[in-house]
């Protein structure tokens, strides 16, 4: 299995790739500016940042920076879901204090199981580039991590908490957004992978911590969490 880490366009920073995204959603999210840290209170991550076309600092909470706001709110939902103010607003975090904990949706009934396709085609909505995909298992293809994985900190290093996988690949433990507030939490502490797989009202990831591994932790929607295209 051939795997694409996906980054945030537009960005730079130093926890490499660190782009978090709401399940089913195109446009990702900055990440923490590294993960060297070990988050324990909220808020003592800071947000990787984001630049302007002149090369200015985009404030965060500003009309232009990164924002967030509650499903709720008016104007968010046209008709039962956000698809349309989320594609308006690609800066916006959407996040939800409720069930089903969805971004793109405040019912169960039309929560959208195909904006990353599982088992099904690839849908315009996946964010991984041409001929990859987020994948539609995550126990298929993040199944034997565990096998020679081993967690990595050290000093000197924007980056240093996270596994490596067979001398290969790097999961930095980038943490993730809130489901509820899209507040960063538990970086350098632990870290998730989206998988296109759902079950009931949640998707599946790949979750790991320094002494834990698992392939089909179930999170709502609404998280903001990594992503590793996989190559179709």
């Amino acid at each position: 299995m051939r795997w694409y880490w996906g980054v945030f366009r537009g960005v730079t920073g130093h926890c490499w790739g660190c782009s978090f995204f709401l399940w089913g959603r195109k446009d990702g999210f900055p990440g923490a500016d590294g993960s060297s840290i070990q988050q324990t209170g909220n808020p003592n991550a800071q947000t990787i940042p984001i630049y302007g076309a002149d090369g200015s600092v985009l404030t965060e909470g500003s009309e232009t920076g990164l924002r967030f706001v509650d499903i709720t709110t008016s104007g968010v939902l046209n008709g039962n879901t956000s698809q349309d103010y989320a594609i308006k607003n690609p800066m916006i975090y959407i996040y939800a204090t409720t069930s089903p904990n969805d971004w793109y949706t405040g019912s169960e009934t039309y929560q959208n199981e195909a904006l990353w396709g599982d088992n099904v085609e690839k849908s315009a909505y996946d964010p991984c580039p041409a001929d990859w995909r987020v994948p539609t298992d995550a126990f298929l293809t993040f199944g034997d991590i565990s096998v020679e994985t081993t967690t990595v900190s050290g000093t000197g290093r924007e980056v240093a908490n996270g596994r490596t996988y067979q001398s290969m690949a790097w999961f930095p433990m980038a943490g993730r957004r809130n489901n509820d507030s899209g507040t960063l939490r538990y970086v350098g502490g632990s870290s998730c992978s989206w998988s296109a797989s759902i079950s009931d009202t949640y998707s599946k990831s790949l979750y790991y911590d320094t002494s834990n591994v698992g392939s089909d932790y179930l999170y709502s929607r609404a998280y903001g969490q990594m992503i590793r295209c996989v190559q179709e």
